[in-house]
């Protein structure tokens, strides 16, 4: 279901080194070796659109070269073409700023990441959810705290369908998780699970006595020009977004009345690829947005747990190391929308995919929609690196 699992056995870079020597006597010098092909992003993406990928937006941006486009469509019911100023859900990728904001918190001594979850939360959630009176804040952050994943739950997926007009909220979700049999002790070991950042967005709003969207909005969105970027379902009044499309049974259902009135901290935002790309490559240089004690909290290298060889994990992001480069990265999948965002340290390389379709629900074979955005992000970081 999420692009780390995917992952695991993916980016895979081969290095082909051609010496080209020339015919005659020894003392001709070989020819220098020609210049990889420039790879055309637009007609990349022009082929990965398919009856089941409707739609693609590619951002790829070094400090010596931009690629911004976009192929397919972005609504089946009126043909209107995917435009790149287009917006969509970002599902978890959004869960960075989650981090970023509570790392903040942290670093101005307004909350502490290890303290227990009985600091912020009643009894009345607490008493529900197994041992959360040993979780803390950082372990849900880190995926480490056990805590049953609403994701894995058909009641996830009921949730959106029933009444798409009524607002659903984080409690909301969170009651899928009530009474539920936690996966390990806290601390024990990794296993993803969005039901902790839901948490987590409680226990912001406790510390800041307001909506935590507030604060994504004064720190994140206007300090940086995210003039596309809002909080889904809470921020409605900013703006609308395009259609996403689950296939199911061979026919595409439009998904978007499924999640306009939903709001989550474990899939925040709606935003562009540019804004996407904006923000992460903020949060890895510009130390006004997060300054090195708030890096280290993130994903310093004792604050990362090691997922393989060439995977670890910080809070609200993921470091791939292949080809001698580090990529920090985070994907997300929700109903009719999946988004990769992610950028290159060594070569200051931005990487922002959005497609508007999902695999169905609880599905584990491969699906074409999963396997497309994959395979793209996989071609265009062998040609990046």
């Amino acid at each position: 279901m999420n692009l780390v699992k995917i992952l695991k056995t993916s980016v895979v870079i081969t290095v082909i080194a051609i010496i080209l020597t020339a015919c005659g006597g020894g003392s001709t010098k070989p020819l220098p070796p020609p210049p990889p092909p420039e790879i055309d992003y637009q007609q990349v993406i022009n082929d990965v659109i398919s009856e089941d990928v409707p739609g693609v937006i590619l951002l790829v941006e070094t400090p010596q070269k931009r690629f911004l486009g976009s192929a397919g469509l972005s609504s089946l019911e009126t043909q209107q073409a995917m435009l790149v100023s287009d917006v969509m859900p970002t599902a978890s990728t959004g869960k960075k700023f989650i981090a970023l904001l509570a790392a903040q918190l942290a670093d101005e001594g307004k909350l502490n990441l290890d303290d227990t979850l009985d600091t912020w939360l009643s009894n009345d959630i607490l008493s529900r959810i197994e041992h959360s009176e040993l979780m803390t804040l950082r372990q849900l952050l880190n995926h480490t705290s056990g805590i049953f994943n609403i994701n894995d739950s058909e009641e996830y997926i009921f949730l959106f369908l029933a009444e798409p007009e009524s607002p659903k909220t984080a409690l909301d979700f969170l009651a899928i998780t009530f009474d539920q049999p936690g996966d390990f002790l806290p601390g024990e070991r990794f296993q993803y699970s969005s039901t902790g950042y839901i948490l987590a967005g409680l226990i912001l709003d406790q510390v800041l006595g307001e909506h935590h969207s507030v604060a994504l909005r004064n720190r994140f969105f206007e300090p940086l020009g995210m003039n596309a970027t809002f909080y889904r379902g809470i921020e409605k009044s900013q703006g609308d977004f395009i259609s996403g499309y689950l296939k199911d049974d061979g026919e595409m259902f439009n998904t978007k009345m499924y999640l306009e009135n939903t709001s989550e901290a474990s899939d925040p935002v709606v935003s562009s690829v540019e804004d996407m790309a904006l923000f992460l490559k903020e949060l890895l240089t510009n130390d006004n947005l997060a300054n090195e004690a708030v890096r280290n909290t993130l994903f310093g290298e004792d604050n990362l747990i090691t997922l393989d060889a060439n995977r670890k994990i910080g809070l609200g992001i993921m470091l791939l190391s292949t080809g001698g480069k580090t990529i920090y990265t985070h994907d997300g999948i929700n109903l009719g929308y999946h988004a990769v965002n992610a950028y290159i340290e060594e070569s200051q390389t931005s990487i922002t995919i959005f497609m508007n379709c999902s695999n169905p629900p609880f599905e584990v074979p491969p699906t074409v929609c999963r396997d497309s955005m994959t395979t793209l992000f996989q071609q265009i970081l062998e040609n990046e690196l």
